[in-house]
Formats: structure tokens, sequence, C-alpha cells
């Protein structure tokens, strides 16, 4: 017989919250089998841009990819015009560009190994109307982008929902 333990807190804690504001959000869509094709690209376009934020890839059902871009709108033209000039010769690939959005990151304590974390964050701000347009989770972090000004008030739910023991 295996005994299992389950360890719940009252408010989850959280070693602390982080807002930024103010990004552009490119979203590509391509084929799984252009993969290689389009890291060596991302790489390529992070040194001519300075850096991204963020950098997240999804694959659905049907092998395609979408490949999230989160960095400075100063450079969104360069961006846009790069990646444009890059797919216009490709089939099943598109390329959006959003912006202003927000990000919030939430780190941490070993999030994996405590049930229902993301869970908490997402229907916090589900229930608070927040839209999100992309997220992700790691071992130690969350990240939730937003549309413009949602970032903020995001900000303040999560602090609300989550205890940071530093702010104690």
């Amino acid at each position: 017989m295996e005994t299992i333990a389950v360890y719940r807190e009252e408010q989850v804690k959280v070693y602390g919250i982080t807002e930024k504001a103010d990004f552009a959000l490119a979203i590509l869509h391509f084929p799984g089998t252009s993969m290689a094709l389009w890291g060596r690209r991302i790489m390529s376009l992070e040194q001519s841009l300075n850096r991204f934020e963020l950098v997240t890839c999804h694959t659905g059902n049907s092998r395609a990819v979408e490949l999230h871009i989160l960095f400075d709108p100063k450079y969104a033209d360069t961006l846009r015009n790069t990646v444009n000039a890059l797919i216009k010769e490709e089939k099943n690939t598109a390329f959006t560009l959003k912006q202003p959005v927000d990000v919030l990151f939430l780190f941490g304590p070993h999030f994996q190994d405590r049930y229902g974390i993301v869970d908490i964050a997402f229907n916090a701000l589900r229930k608070n109307d927040v839209e999100i347009l992309v997220s992700g989770c790691a071992g130690t972090s969350m990240y939730f982008v937003t549309s413009k000004n949602e970032g903020r008030k995001g900000f303040h739910i999560l602090a609300d929902t989550f205890l940071i023991p530093t702010r104690i």
C-alpha cells in the first residue's frame, strides 16, 4: 500500500510578481517541418533587434507551430519587414503583430511540485476579465501576455490572489 500526502496552502505563496508594459507581440505560424529553419532565423533576428523579452513556441494537432516573440516595439517595423520578406515564398506561413501588450511574470517556488497553481492564476485573471493573449509555465515561473493596460489590472489581481512573503 502506498501513502500519498498532499500539501495545500490556504493562500499560495510566490516569490514575486513582475509587470512589464509596452511590448510588441509577434506571432508566427509555420509548418513544424520548418522548425530548424525558423530557429536559425529567430536567432539572427534577435541579434539584429538587440534582444527579445520572451520567446515561446506551441505546436498544435496539425503539427503547425505558433511562435510568440515579445520584444521592444521600437523594432516592430524592422521585424515586420524582415519576417514578411522571409515568408513571401513560403506556404502555410503567416505573421501577425500585436502592440502594445503587457506581460506578467510570477516566480516560484517550484510550481511543478505544487498542485493547481496555474489553475488558480488563470481563474483569478479570467474571473476578472483580464484578456490573456499568450501564457506559459516553467518549473519556477509563469508568464501571461495581456492586452495593453491589462497587465496593471492583472498584477493587482495576482498580488491579491497569491501571498508574497516579502510583502508581509
